[in-house]
């Protein structure tokens, strides 16, 4: 499993890298896993594979979706949804699941259940879009 998660996490650094962006990991506070500013993604170092996979998911999609945003204030807490509801939508697609979350049930909402519907595009689109990186990363 160590070996897929690395795989996963090597796709998406090399999606970044080709889009200009990096990935780095440093030392942050024990309650912040991740953080992106501008073209830097930044990880916290010593996460477990799944701590990191999910991690650069989450900062991937503020990267994605959120970098051309002038918006700030409330919109942070929507950015926050969107990207915790990528994912988990990205980790239920690779059938990981995610550090500190119980497994799914059939009961359980989806992650897009209390989003706008601005959001729940740019969520679907972002989710999307780091599949199919993911997809291709398996295949070449």
């Amino acid at each position: 499993m160590s070996a897929v998660l690395s795989n996963h996490i090597r796709s998406l650094e090399l999606y970044l890298w080709r889009s200009g962006a990096r990935v780095v990991r440093a030392d942050l506070p024990e309650c912040v896993h991740g953080r992106s500013l501008r073209d830097l993604i930044t990880l916290r170092q010593n996460l477990d594979p799944k701590e990191q996979l999910s991690t650069l998911v989450h900062e991937l999609t503020h990267w994605l979706a959120h970098r051309e945003s002038s918006e700030s204030g409330t919109q942070y807490t929507v950015f926050e949804y969107e990207a915790e509801a990528v994912e988990a939508l990205v980790m239920d697609y690779l059938g990981i699941q995610r550090p500190g979350n119980a497994a799914p049930t059939l009961e359980s909402e989806s992650p897009t259940d209390d989003l706008l519907l601005s959001s729940v595009e740019r969520v679907t689109a972002t989710s999307r879009r780091i599949c199919d990186v993911l997809e291709s990363g398996r295949s070449g």
